[in-house]
């Protein structure tokens, strides 16, 4: 943080631990944003607990629903960007989703992170255009590694 602070840089950085004694989240999470807070730094900051979801029965689409969930989360952590608060990126997973943002779009939006199998209509695709957004369809793999399961 203090590099790119110095250099204009856009460093990145995840932390990963088996949160032992609570470590993550009582020390390591508090002492980072504290510095984050104090010396004024431009920076994201999140917080993720996983859990291990152990393979039985199930199908490999209910695993798939459950871990969709969290597709935001995976799209933030792959790509090193924070959609909350940030006006300049969205993410859309539905269609209703994409209904939505196409009729509030923002002035500042330059990016959107959209579902594999989302198809933009005419319209919805004039106005993402009209409005100068570039669209990133998120991997196939995302979804494509769940049904492997």
């Amino acid at each position: 943080m203090m590099l790119n602070d110095e250099d204009g840089g856009n460093r990145h950085f995840i932390l990963c631990t088996n949160n032992e004694n609570n470590i993550c989240r009582e020390v390591t999470y508090e002492r980072i944003r504290r510095v984050i807070e104090k010396e004024g730094y431009e920076a994201s900051l999140k917080y993720y607990k996983v859990d291990y979801i152990p393979i039985d029965k199930r199908m490999y689409y209910e695993y798939a629903d459950e871990l969709l969930l969290h597709i935001r989360e995976l799209v933030e952590l792959e790509n090193g960007i924070n959609f909350t608060g940030n006006n300049e990126i969205a993410i859309v997973l539905t269609e209703e989703e994409l209904s939505v943002f196409t009729e509030n779009i923002g002035e500042d939006c330059r990016k959107l992170y959209m579902g594999h199998d989302i198809l933009p209509d005419e319209e919805q695709q004039a106005i993402i255009t009209e409005h100068g957004v570039e669209i990133s369809i998120i991997p196939d793999y995302y979804y494509r590694d769940l049904q492997e399961s």
